[in-house]
């Protein structure tokens, strides 16, 4: 039996029907001011930590938190925001592992120290270096000269 051509065909239909956003999708522009707009919030600290982190009074952000955070600095919907954060940090996993250096405004330098393979494990110790505060500069600033 042949087919009919595609122009001919019908689309089976579904019982469900589906909606269309009626937004238009915001430009590179509008999300700038979207950004500028929103201060920074901080972020609170996790509730929920591990035994080992608890005992070492290590204060860790998770990576559900960091989407949050990203959503409500950003101004985009979760589901844009999600799949390209989970890339970026899948990458820069992958570039750390390898050896190599970050060099990333906003974080600073991440170079690697050494690396360790265990047996289920691999440690990799990194040293981090970022540019003081522009808060510590105005402090400077905002002295009072001596009277002369």
């Amino acid at each position: 039996m042949a087919k009919a051509p595609a122009s001919t065909r019908k689309r089976a239909s579904t019982s469900k029907s589906r909606t269309r956003a009626t937004t238009s999708r915001k430009t590179s522009t509008s999300l700038k001011e979207i950004s500028e707009a929103v201060e920074p919030t901080p972020v609170e600290a996790p509730e929920v930590k591990t035994e080992g982190e608890e005992a070492a009074g290590v204060d860790v952000m998770r990576k559900k938190e960091l989407i949050e955070a990203a959503v409500a600095r950003a101004g985009v919907k979760k589901r844009d925001a999600k799949p390209a954060i989970e890339a970026a940090l899948a990458i820069l996993g992958e570039t750390l592992v390898a050896g190599r250096g970050l060099n990333m405004p906003g974080l600073g330098k991440v170079k690697v120290q050494n690396s360790k393979d265990l047996e289920d494990v691999q440690v990799v110790n990194l040293r981090l270096r970022r540019k003081m505060t522009e808060v510590a500069e105005s402090d400077e600033e905002g002295l009072a000269e001596p009277a002369e």
